[in-house]
């Protein structure tokens, strides 16, 4: 219901919303004026393309201009970073008349909810402007509108400033999180011999690539896939499971895998890094989907070790060097063996990884405890825009 002296309004009566340019990669250069795209948007430390070129001022922004993501990833924020171009997929919104512009901003994050309820369960991904004229809005008058604006900006800047400190806090935990891996390395190096992969495993196969297995063999049970997603820090991540006929495994039986064998990712990011190593459970009958490399360990290392000294830190450096000179960061089964690690005897690994694993258990859990604060924080900072942007509570009186 909405409150006295309030309206309803649909979203596309707000503002005039300007898409941004269809830019083509030829188009793109080191030059000229900068190109904002989604990625610049959500990234204040993302690096442009650049438009050597003119183009009619519907399709420029400047600081202070508000800007709606309307494909793919929907959000809302304000341009701080100079005179640009503006992509397609990206509305400039220029307000309407009596409507408050820092009040809008708030009223599009309030409405992507909304946006994204239609797109629930179809194949749409973005904004279309029929939803823009279903969507509406409780529009208060646009005294109120400033100042729920200006309760927001102040209540929502102490919920950013809490969970910046925490990010802050789970960075400053990573570190100590390496940092202990890396002293138990070094013990392992004191301790044992440099021996590189190939030395400690009897065979290494990678998965099947191209049209020897797609999304199209999959089947809802089976032999279990082990993809990329399931290859996690130094921890077999037993979800998103995907299967293939035992018939057609069968046929895959080069890439088999076996309870206590060793996977390595062959592609990673900054989340998940490049060589990282997992043990695999016992699955029943299973096999290695491409860029993951299934590392079968001799008597020399146990493969609780192995997935444990390749997910190591400075291991992940070793890796990155090696792997270095390709268009993007990718292993292959030669550069895995050619990796040097520490081996010392069996009961020293044991040792050395139950040991390892008890401090790195604290500091994750101290980790997680961070995580869930900020999802909090998250959930309770969007709480609070729905309820001044829908009116639940009456801002003038808790200002």
């Amino acid at each position: 219901m909405t409150r006295l002296g309030w309206s309803e309004r649909p979203i596309a009566a707000l503002a005039n919303f300007e898409n941004g340019y269809p830019f083509k990669p030829h188009q793109l250069g080191d030059t000229g004026t900068p190109i904002v795209r989604i990625r610049q948007l959500n990234d204040p430390a993302a690096s442009f393309d650049h438009y050597d070129g003119d183009l009619e001022p519907k399709y420029q922004i400047s600081d202070g201009d508000l800007i709606f993501s309307w494909s793919g990833s929907l959000s809302v924020g304000f341009w701080t970073r100079g005179n640009a171009f503006l992509n397609q997929h990206l509305f400039r919104v220029d307000p309407a008349s009596g409507v408050d512009k820092r009040w809008l901003a708030y009223a599009l994050t309030w409405s992507v909810a909304r946006f994204e309820g239609f797109m629930h369960g179809s194949a749409m991904t973005h904004i279309t402007k029929p939803m823009m004229k279903v969507v509406r809005a409780p529009v208060p008058p646009v005294d109120e509108q400033r100042a729920i604006a200006a309760y927001l900006d102040r209540e929502t800047a102490r919920i950013d400033t809490l969970i910046m400190e925490q990010r802050r806090l789970i960075e400053m935990l990573l570190e100590r999180r390496d940092s202990t891996w890396d002293t138990d390395v070094d013990a392992a190096s004191g301790a044992g011999v440099l021996l590189p992969v190939k030395r400690v495993i009897s065979s290494i196969v990678d998965g099947p690539f191209g049209s020897s297995l797609t999304s199209a063999h999959y089947t809802d049970e089976g032999a279990r896939v082990i993809r990329l997603g399931n290859v996690g820090i130094n921890e077999f991540k037993d979800h998103d499971s995907a299967f293939i006929p035992i018939e057609y495994a069968d046929e895959l039986e080069a890439h088999a895998v076996v309870a206590g064998d060793v996977v390595v990712a062959g592609l990673g990011d900054d989340r998940m890094p490049l060589g990282r190593a997992a043990v695999v459970p016992d699955l029943g009958a299973a096999i290695v989907k491409a860029d993951c490399y299934r590392l079968r360990p001799n008597d020399m290392v146990s493969p609780q070790y192995l997935a444990w000294v390749m997910s190591a830190p400075q291991t992940g450096s070793q890796i990155m060097l090696l792997a270095r000179g390709a268009t993007r960061a990718r292993l292959n089964t030669k550069v895995v063996q050619q990796v040097e690690i520490p081996i010392p005897d069996r009961a020293m690994q044991a040792e050395i990884v139950a040991r390892s694993a008890a401090a790195i258990k604290k500091i994750d859990v101290l980790i997680a405890e961070s995580e869930r604060f900020i999802e909090l924080s998250r959930e309770r900072r969007a709480a609070l825009i729905t309820a001044a942007v829908t009116g639940q509570i009456d801002v003038r009186e808790v200002a």
